[in-house]
């Protein structure tokens, strides 16, 4: 009897794991399936599983790949042949080219600045910033690398060899179109040569896991529209309030102690970095503003803005930009309570690597400038403002010595000053 047990035990385990299996295998594997010639632009070199993409040749994985096109994951595994300055090389593209759907993954490359050089994804036509092939460095050539996205229920997170780029809490909007990779959406750009080494795609049963996964208990990923993108939290506490940032690089400084102080206290942040350097973008930014309730809004706008000298951007027309920036948010975020960051300031450089900064800078009197006409703006549209300039101004020896950006002692006074005003805001005793 005993025995029995033991044989009907190990058949049942090892049918679960054959069940197991199946279920990891790919639907789809350029190792073993064909490509049909109607799916193949170009010279398409195809042997013992790898294939050559030269002079802007390309492939197609079917559409019957994707079944449940709310659950799978993508793995391209590829190395780059050569680098072509200004080209661009899409590693996989499932889009509509009459709709704003489907998800893309491509590479752009410059050799300088380094920054150029990125991988980018795509959900349902916006772009979401990724990340670099090799850092700050050169991208390696013939060395392979794997791209991976991975979707479920229809929200979708891209890998580079198993390191998450961007995680998106927007919902994939499906199409039942192939899978491109090598095909540029714009077709004037220029081609990067590279060698494929693998194509696979997984159905709803795998579940890709990375050990490189960012966790914790509070994850962020983005949510973007036309012309604006937001890193925002994964909402597990709908009833928490819900502040917005908006700002330049002291944004990212001073959010770094801001959204978990917050968190500590039950509010949830969202961030978005922009400035405006020129006109307004109004469409944009007001429907940025309106894509959740938020209860209060923090914005600020200046050290982008320092060729706003008299000669060049007369007050009138800082005044009517500024203007413009204001009623996006009260538009978009009626109910909001807002409030207006002061431009810090301009700092001299660091005198020597030891020495801390002990004066302004010598564009400061465009800040002081900027702050004034900010402020009769803010004043007239009963827009509450929080000085910013005035506390780091007296705190200069805690400038990094760059002319614009602080220390982190900096940013935590600033975080809690901002605290301070947005908590009762927000309906949250401080």
């Amino acid at each position: 009897m005993m025995h029995t047990r033991t044989l009907l035990t190990t058949l049942l385990l090892a049918f679960t794991g054959a069940a197991a299996a199946a279920d990891e295998s790919p639907l789809w594997d350029l190792a073993k399936n064909e490509i049909p010639a109607a799916q193949q632009s170009g010279t398409v070199e195809k042997k013992g599983g790898v294939v050559k993409l030269h002079d802007g040749a390309s492939f197609a994985v079917p559409a019957e790949a994707f079944p449940d096109p709310k659950n799978f994951t993508v793995q391209v595994t590829l190395s780059l042949d050569a680098l072509v300055q200004d080209a661009v090389f899409t590693l996989m593209s499932k889009q509509s080219s009459d709709k704003d759907d489907g998800f893309a993954m491509f590479f752009n490359y410059k050799d300088k600045p380094y920054y150029a050089r990125q991988v980018n994804s795509v959900v349902n036509k916006i772009l979401m910033v990724g990340g670099a092939l090799n850092g700050r460095n050169e991208p390696e050539i013939n060395k392979p690398v794997k791209f991976t996205m991975a979707v479920r229920n229809g929200l979708a997170t891209f890998y580079i060899d198993d390191a998450p780029i961007k995680k998106c809490f927007m919902d994939l909007i499906p199409n039942d179109g192939p899978m491109w990779i090598g095909r540029n959406d714009n077709a004037k750009s220029k081609n990067m040569p590279v060698t494929v080494h693998g194509v696979k795609v997984f159905g709803p049963a795998y579940c890709y896991a990375s050990k490189k996964e960012i966790t914790g208990e509070f994850p962020r990923g983005a949510v973007a529209g036309k012309g604006w993108a937001l890193d925002v939290p994964k909402i597990e506490h709908p009833e928490w309030p819900k502040v917005l940032i908006y700002g330049d690089s002291i944004s990212m400084g001073y959010s770094g102690p801001f959204i978990p102080e917050m968190l500590k206290q039950h509010v949830y942040v969202f961030h978005c970095v922009h400035f405006v350097g020129g006109d307004v973008p109004e469409q944009a930014l007001t429907e940025m503003a309106g894509r959740y309730k938020f209860d209060a809004v923090v914005f600020n706008n200046g050290l982008h803005s320092l060729g706003w000298t008299p000669d060049k951007v007369p007050d009138a027309l800082v005044l009517e930009r500024m203007q413009k920036l204001t009623l996006c948010f009260k538009t978009g975020a009626p109910q909001a309570r807002i409030f207006y960051l002061m431009t810090t300031p301009h700092t001299a450089a660091r005198p020597a690597p030891d020495r801390t900064v002990t004066a302004c800078g010598d564009k400061n009197d465009v800040v002081l400038r900027l702050n004034t006409l900010s402020g009769q703006v803010m004043k007239q549209e009963a827009i509450e403002v929080i000085d910013a300039y005035a506390l780091l101004a007296a705190h200069l020896d805690l400038a990094a010595g760059d002319n614009f950006h602080w220390q982190s002692q900096a940013y935590q006074l600033l975080s809690q000053e901002i605290a301070g005003r947005v908590l009762p805001a927000a309906g949250q005793a401080k």
